[in-house]
Formats: C-alpha cells, sequence, structure tokens
C-alpha cells in the first residue's frame, strides 16, 4: 500500500481539486468548535486593537449618569486625608485672598453708594437753591441732525 502511495503524484492530484467546491463542503461551526479560544486571545496585541479604538465615539456611548450613580461618594470622602490636606493648604493665603475680595467688593460698593449719594445730594441741593440750570460736567453728544 505505501509503494501504490509512494507513486501518487500528490500535487498532480490537488492541482484537479476545484478549492471552493471543498471549502463549501466544511461546516465552520465544526471547525470553530475545535479552536481554543483563549490561546487566540493570548496571542492578541490588546494595545493594537485599543489603538484601533476611536475613543470619542466610545464615550460618547457612555451613559455619564448611570456612571456617576454607581459611584460611592462617601467612600471617596472616607480614604481623604484632611489633616494633610489642610496641612499643605496655605490657609494664609487663602483667608488674604478672601478678605482681599472682600474689601474690594466693599470699596466697590461704599463707591458706588457714593456716587449715588452725590448725585442725590447735587439734585437736592439744586431744588433748595431753585437751580434749574443744569449741572456742570463734560458736553453731551452732537446729535448729527443738529450740525447739518
Amino acid at each position: 500500500m505505501n509503494a501504490l502511495i509512494d507513486r501518487i503524484n500528490l500535487n498532480a492530484v490537488l492541482a484537479r481539486v476545484e478549492l471552493n467546491d471543498l471549502l463549501r463542503r466544511v461546516d465552520l461551526n465544526e471547525v470553530l468548535d475545535q479552536v481554543d479560544l483563549n490561546r487566540v486571545i493570548d496571542r492578541v496585541d490588546v494595545n493594537q486593537v485599543l489603538d484601533r479604538v476611536d475613543l470619542d465615539r466610545l464615550v460618547a456611548r457612555l451613559d455619564v449618569n448611570a456612571l456617576v450613580d454607581r459611584v460611592d461618594v462617601n467612600e471617596i470622602a472616607g480614604r481623604l486625608d484632611i489633616e494633610t490636606l489642610v496641612k499643605n493648604t496655605d490657609l494664609g493665603a487663602l483667608m488674604v485672598s478672601s478678605s482681599t475680595s472682600l474689601l474690594t467688593e466693599a470699596v466697590d460698593l461704599g463707591r458706588s453708594h457714593a456716587v449715588s449719594m452725590d448725585d442725590t445730594l447735587a439734585r437736592w441741593v439744586g431744588r433748595l437753591w431753585r437751580n434749574h440750570a443744569t449741572r456742570p460736567g463734560p458736553p453731551g453728544l452732537v446729535n448729527p441732525e443738529e450740525e447739518s
């Protein structure tokens, strides 16, 4: 039998086989059932796969509200080292910054009230002296129709 097989030219036989007809007879599910997927996955370069992922499209599909609902804020707060946080915080600079903001707002408010009081006082003095003349100040805008 081996002598007979040795005399057969397999290349000539395979040249006569129609490969597409042969592949149509193959049950791919049966072939895939025999594949060890863990070995295939071990051979996959995950970084190369991730390089092909469109992160913007992936993030757009995320339900951010559902993700945030899963976050345990109390657990995160429990992990904070408040003493280290306070120690590393420059409270003096924070207080100066806050007080400077408050002082600036108070000065602005005071100036605004002073201007308002000045205008009110000027109107009352004008009424008391029965001065109907306009208050001195910068000249008014010129009406283009009056110039013509």
